[in-house]
């Protein structure tokens, strides 16, 4: 482009921001130094090196003032306003560092059956969390969330991720099914009760679906297909609780229901390669916001999983 400065010019005049910010606003190289804590001679000597790298004179000078000309009262409002648009960033850094507002990415199943029944306790705790609830992946490119509360394999490239628990799956009934406090772990195989399914772990991979099941126990023969399918964790364990037949459940998914008597486990339990994780920008990762709903998050899933 014609005109344009050369990279040396342009470094110096980026360097030269505060110090043109300075000049203009005093109205004289004495009061810049003051400002500056530097010698007079020492600013007089950096503008004269930055006219002589832009090929431009930036000041009119006189015996008793120093006033910016055209070219120099243009540079000088870009400095201004580059100068203040650095200090409201930096305050904004700041407040994003000490934020204990955190909007946080969760998938459907996880804010239904665990999360949001915590949310109070998160209150008292002094975090101020609020949901974005989806089940395909949020994007932390636009800004719209602060973290994610994930179940997978991992890792998340380019994210910062905390391994929060590790996960296990049992095959759970409602009390509601009938002869469900008498049922055995071989009816699963042997076509006496429905099985219920999980789409979503066959669709996102997560090594929770019946046929990873029964391969992590070694029972590859004999093995009853799923009779219904639901799109959610949540939906099928709600059609197991609802009496429709036995539901392959998962850590933190089943705990609650377990205890308040509306799902029994008919067999064993199994660990998974796929683990609970918070994940974020590396620029959040270490804000006080994240730091205690990381630190909130593990000490909740410990009460849960006890």
């Amino acid at each position: 482009m014609i005109g344009s400065p050369s990279g040396d010019a342009l470094t110096k005049l980026v360097q030269s921001i505060t110090l043109l910010t300075a000049v203009s606003r005093r109205g004289s190289f004495a009061g810049a130094a003051q400002d500056l804590g530097l010698d007079p001679s020492a600013v007089s000597h950096r503008i004269r090196a930055l006219e002589a790298a832009l090929g431009l004179a930036l000041f009119d000078r006189t015996t008793r003032r120093v006033r910016p000309n055209r070219a120099g009262e243009i540079l000088c409002q870009a400095a201004n306003r580059s100068l203040d648009e650095v200090e409201r960033a930096l305050v904004a850094a700041r407040a994003m560092k000490s934020e204990k507002a955190i909007r946080l990415s969760v998938h459907s199943s996880l804010a239904m059956k665990w999360l949001i029944a915590r949310l109070p306790d998160a209150q008292r705790a002094g975090i101020d969390l609020s949901l974005d609830v989806r089940e395909g992946l949020a994007g932390f490119d636009t800004g719209d969330v602060d973290a994610g509360f994930r179940f997978g394999p991992g890792p998340y490239p380019g994210l910062h991720a905390i391994r929060l628990s590790k996960c296990h799956i049992q095959p759970v009934i409602g009390t509601s099914y009938p002869g469900a406090g008498r049922l055995q772990e071989a009816a699963l195989r042997d076509g006496s009760v429905p099985i219920l399914a999980d789409s979503g772990a066959e669709k996102f991979r997560t090594g929770t679906t019946w046929e990873d099941y029964w391969k992590l126990l070694g029972l590859n023969d004999g093995r009853v297909k799923p009779s219904q399918h639901f799109d959610r964790a949540d939906l099928m364990l709600q059609g197991a609780i609802g009496g429709l037949g036995v539901a392959l459940g998962r850590s933190l998914l089943i705990e609650d229901d377990i205890r308040h008597g509306l799902l029994r486990p008919v067999g064993r339990t199994v660990r998974v390669s796929s683990a609970y994780w918070l994940v974020t920008t590396s620029e959040l990762a270490e804000s006080q916001g994240v730091r205690l709903l990381r630190d909130w998050l593990k000490e909740q899933i410990r009460l849960t999983l006890r």
